[in-house]
């Protein structure tokens, strides 16, 4: 008897746990007339890429001058501290790739995120450099990849027709990431660098964990396909158009992919250096620093329509040469910068550099699934995000130093280089489909 109740029970629980699952699968689409919830997940990774952008990439060139002052650093030594975030990026990238894929985005998104706000909140308290380089492996951890690349893989994977358009709404959030910087610039006047930064570690958890418990993984668990399209059974559901179907082992053996990680990492070289020094760069120029903080906002700003109208671009088009024009305009964004003598030529090269910069994230990244598909989109971006993370470990460093020894100008001449050979590569890359058709000889 106690053996039938046993199994009763277990009956039970089977059925409270297939209850609960359909619940979830109601909630997501028992509605017909409901937004697809990949547009959800849009929405709250645009939030997030906005403020983890706002506070951990441009927000910290806020803090610099601050800090060096406070406690009398050189460039070099401040410039440490992002650098190492840079490093714990390489690090992590391809571990939180390889985790989205595997366990989902939610809980991944909401430990990242603590993790980082605690690195703000040990940033506000530092006094000596092993606490500041401590702090920065926090925020590194926490934001230096994880939203990055857990973002963009949750939003990749909910779409295939419209891809592109997701990530360009999806990357708009670092376009307002500017107004976060220019408030910091204006608090940190007011309050100074260590309030500042405690308040904004405390916000990191208010405000980014509860937009990561939106994130979910792929739309065939909950009984939906991609882009929202011929909603079938669980169990049931097809992609609406076909995609590439590689392993992680045969697109490493893809030269195009190579390239594109190269790429990626030589163009990450250059705007690591930009965001980390961009403040302290336009100060040496000339510039105040209220006007220097509101340079970045104007930056941020200029990027956002291409943000969206560069994934659209690279839906309908050949997303490589679209990926390509943008990072032109980052080339030509850098040439000008060494050339900033008064605020209009500042403004002019924000306009141009915001451009490229804002464009090339959802056309490189639309261009990384069209190649390689979504079923391991998180292990390939980590790598790349990873290893690009290197040469965000190096630029800032060596900026600092060169600032140092010379000035700022000839220190950001060297970052042209960069540019040209990320141009040079993208453009080089050829689809990978290619090797999987039949050879003409064997018909």
């Amino acid at each position: 008897m106690d053996y039938y109740r046993g199994l009763d029970l277990i009956y039970i629980e089977c059925r409270v746990k297939l209850m609960a699952k359909q619940k979830i699968i109601k909630k997501l689409t028992g509605n017909p007339t409901r937004i697809f919830y990949g547009w959800w997940m849009v929405l709250a990774g645009m939030l997030l890429m906005f403020f983890t952008t706002g506070i951990s990439f441009f927000g910290f060139s806020a803090f610099f001058d601050a800090i060096r002052v406070n406690l009398k650093w050189t460039r070099a030594e401040v410039a440490m501290g992002p650098s190492i975030q840079a490093l714990q990026t390489a690090l992590m990238a391809p571990f939180a790739g390889f985790l989205v894929d595997k366990l989902g985005p939610r809980i991944v998104t909401s430990f990242a995120m603590f993790v980082g706000g605690l690195g703000f909140v040990v940033l506000s308290k530092v006094t000596e450099p092993l606490h500041y380089y401590v702090a920065f492996i926090l925020i590194g951890t926490g934001m230096g990849a994880t939203a990055y690349v857990i973002v963009a893989t949750a939003v990749s994977n909910w779409f295939v027709q419209s891809r592109g358009k997701a990530m360009g709404l999806t990357f708009m959030g670092p376009g307002f990431g500017g107004i976060l910087v220019t408030l910091i610039v204006f608090f940190i006047d007011v309050h100074g660098w260590r309030p500042v930064a405690n308040f904004v570690g405390l916000s990191t958890w208010v405000f980014a964990i509860p937009l990561a418990l939106v994130l979910r993984s792929a739309p065939e668990k909950y009984g939906m396909t991609p882009d929202g399209l011929d909603l079938k059974p669980v169990g049931e559901s097809e992609l609406t158009m076909e995609e590439p179907g590689f392993s992680f082992r045969e697109v490493l053996r893809h030269k195009s992919y190579w390239l594109y990680v190269i790429a990626c990492g030589f163009q990450q070289m250059a705007i690591a250096a930009m965001v980390v020094h961009h403040i302290p760069a336009l100060v040496s120029f000339g510039i105040s620093t209220q006007n220097a903080g509101f340079m970045i906002l104007i930056f941020t700003l200029a990027s956002l329509p291409m943000r969206f109208y560069a994934g659209y671009l690279a839906d309908k088009y050949d997303s490589r040469i679209v990926t390509t024009s943008m990072l032109g305009f980052q080339l030509i964004g850098a040439i000008l910068f060494v050339a900033i003598y008064n605020i209009w030529v500042a403004i002019i090269f924000e306009i141009i550099y915001g451009i490229g910069w804002g464009g090339s994230n959802p056309a490189r990244l639309s261009l990384q699934g069209r190649y390689w598909g979504r079923s391991i989109f998180g292990s390939l971006m980590g790598i790349q995000i990873g290893i690009g993370a290197l040469g965000g470990f190096i630029a800032p460093i060596f900026v600092g130093w060169v600032a140092d020894m010379t000035d700022y100008r000839l220190a950001f001449i060297f970052l042209v280089i960069p540019l040209v050979l990320s141009v040079l590569m993208i453009y080089s890359m050829r689809p990978p489909m290619i090797s999987k058709l039949p050879n003409l000889g064997d018909i």
